[in-house]
């Protein structure tokens, strides 16, 4: 079986690159997408779209066809080259990965709705733009420990807690977190999770929790807040098809990239030139959108590990579909002249074409690349890109290898699920364990 899925990949991937190989046969630019003089702003200058319907049997999250309880789940997916490959990933519906660090080390919030793989992780600590995103969907939000800046407690834009306390007083109740927040380290979840000795992923990088109990503790369903979406995607824009964002290129590197597949009309992830897939099932990572979502990202007191990401307000956003890509907006608002960051959050997130017409998603699934407003975004271009600046065409990467078939993940005994030991080392440090 394992050779089996070895040569399926292996199959895979040569289709790919001479898919790709076959779309730059044609001349093609190396271009960095123009960033210089972009502001992001809490003043709203678009008209803020309503909420969309929820149509039965479709997904919000993908729009593909799906029966079931909506019951969404957000997690911290660790991103450290150490962490990979990710458990789960390949069944998230939409993945949003950030910088944590002023040094570009990032971390992602993945998305569970329309198919609830067995376990995902690893799991690492919450951050306020993570806690963020989970108001948008109502979400169960996974995680394992979080920023807290313990001799100053009470910071908004910097304590996970207080800022969760400010708009649900009941997210802790006797010192410890509550649903929807399934957090590791304290003893209302810790069954949940388990330390997983698979010879891959050694702590603090081996976290995996349970997805099927988290999925167990709701007792009612969020509200849907469907996308809009397309079946067969934008035909208009610039060919693109290849995509690479530089958070990190010292070691370790946190180097994302994307190339467009012309046979099944998807873009396939890279994590520093490797095949970005799940350690779960080997299968590899696709996804029908890739959206880079510019906004402003700044350290907190200049402290290099304390992020503040606007994640409400408008900004600019690179859209990519087909193998096309258009410039639009993203806009989150309940205010069509200024966003407040507490009064918006339970606002939906919508992406605006160049028109300022809400864009439909291709049906699929979404990748969301969270930068700061100044980040440099790389394209593979067909043409040129008014204001975008040329750059040295790179040496050809090398073929990477067929990954390694991954071991079953073993269920773990009740008994080792209650004396995991809190071993988490986080380098950014800031963060509490327990309540």
């Amino acid at each position: 079986m394992h050779r089996t899925i070895k040569w399926i990949m292996m199959a895979a991937l040569a289709l790919s690159l001479c898919a790709t190989g076959f779309a730059m046969a044609e001349e093609s630019y190396y271009l960095e997408l123009p960033a210089k003089g972009i502001t992001s702003s809490r003043k709203i200058t678009v008209a803020v779209p309503g909420e969309n319907e929820a149509v039965s049997g479709i997904n919000p999250l993908t729009g593909e066809v799906w029966s079931g309880s909506y019951r969404p789940i957000g997690v911290n997916i660790d991103q450290h080259p150490e962490a990979l490959p990710n458990w789960g990933v390949s069944s998230a519906d939409i993945i949003f990965e950030m910088p944590i660090q002023a040094d570009g080390s990032t971390r992602a919030f993945a998305l569970f709705m329309g198919d609830i793989p067995s376990y995902a992780g690893p799991v690492r600590s919450g951050r306020v733009p993570m806690a963020s995103l989970r108001e948008i969907w109502d979400s169960a939000w996974v995680f394992y420990g979080w920023q807290n800046t313990v001799v100053n407690a009470g910071l908004l834009v910097v304590d996970v807690d207080s800022w969760a306390l400010n708009l649900h007083p009941d997210a802790r109740q006797g010192g410890r977190w509550v649903f929807p927040f399934i957090e590791g380290t304290e003893r209302n979840y810790a069954n949940l999770f388990h330390r997983e000795n698979d010879g891959q992923h050694v702590a603090p990088h081996n976290v995996q929790i349970d997805m099927k109990a988290v999925e167990s503790q709701f007792t009612t369903e969020p509200a849907k807040r469907p996308f809009l979406f397309s079946d067969t995607g934008f035909e208009t824009g610039i060919d693109v098809s290849e995509i690479t964002i530089n958070y990190k290129t010292t070691k370790p590197q946190y180097v994302a990239s994307y190339k467009y597949n012309e046979m099944t009309g998807l873009y396939e992830r890279y994590r520093n030139g490797e095949p970005y897939y799940d350690a779960l099932n080997g299968l590899s990572t696709t996804y029908a959108n890739v959206i880079i979502m510019r906004t402003d990202v700044s350290w907190f007191n200049n402290n290099n590990s304390r992020p503040v990401i606007q994640t409400v307000g408008q900004g600019v956003a690179e859209i990519f579909q087909n193998g096309k890509y258009i410039r639009g907006t993203w806009v989150r608002s309940h205010s069509d002249k200024q966003a407040d960051d507490f009064d918006s959050q339970s606002a939906r997130l919508v992406f605006l074409d160049e028109n300022g017409e809400e864009l439909p998603l291709k049906v699929g699934k979404t990748f969301i690349q969270i930068v700061d407003n100044e980040q440099s975004v790389i394209v593979t271009s067909s043409e040129k890109i008014e204001g975008a600046a040329a750059q040295a065409t790179p040496k050809p990467t090398a073929t990477p290898k067929p990954t390694r078939t991954p071991k079953p993940t073993r269920t773990p005994r009740a008994a080792k699920n209650s004396d995991a030991p809190v071993m988490e080392t986080e380098e950014e440090g800031d963060i509490s364990f327990g309540g």
